[in-house]
């Protein structure tokens, strides 16, 4: 169980940013997947939910099933990430002092953290239910293996570009 708890935010991070990319069909057959935790690199990105899901050996049936979840929360990520742009961009033109409009801005915008945080777990849990045991098991090394280069590469970058 602690071993869940250590790598579901990631792939709740890695979903959450996934969903709402845009429908591009990789090999794999899944969305293609944005991420904290991805980069380009020729075009295409490492990292992030289809990285992982990819070296899981999916079946047809559990694409399926994943491009399904995804593709029903999409339009609730969508609704949720506009309305956050919306909030954010109202909260820095209103001052601080004009109350109550700044205190309603910041009540919406807990609101739309708080669901943000809802919906991918709620998502996460979904296409959980989809993998094998297995599956499951292999996620944990997956999920460490996939932040190991994420970090590498963010290392090599800022060395590169003298921010270390």
């Amino acid at each position: 169980m602690t071993t869940l708890r250590r790598i579901v935010p990631g792939l709740v991070l890695a979903l959450s940013a996934g969903v709402g990319a845009h429908a591009d069909t990789p090999a794999t057959g899944l969305p293609a997947a944005t991420s904290a935790g991805s980069h380009w690199h020729g075009g295409h990105r490492h990292g992030g939910l289809q990285h992982v899901l990819a070296q899981l050996d999916l079946t047809a049936d559990q694409q399926a099933q994943v491009r399904s979840i995804l593709a029903q929360s999409r339009p609730q990520f969508q609704a949720l990430m506009a309305s956050s742009r919306a909030n954010r961009e109202a909260l820095a033109i209103t001052a601080p002092t004009d109350q109550p409009a700044y205190e309603t801005l910041l009540a919406t915008s807990k609101a739309n953290a708080a669901s943000r945080v809802q919906l991918r777990s709620d998502v996460w849990s979904q296409v959980y239910a989809v993998l094998t045991p297995a599956q499951q098991a292999r996620l944990p090394d997956l999920v460490a293996a996939d932040r190991a280069a994420r970090d590498a590469r963010r290392a090599a970058w800022q060395n590169q570009h003298g921010q270390g």
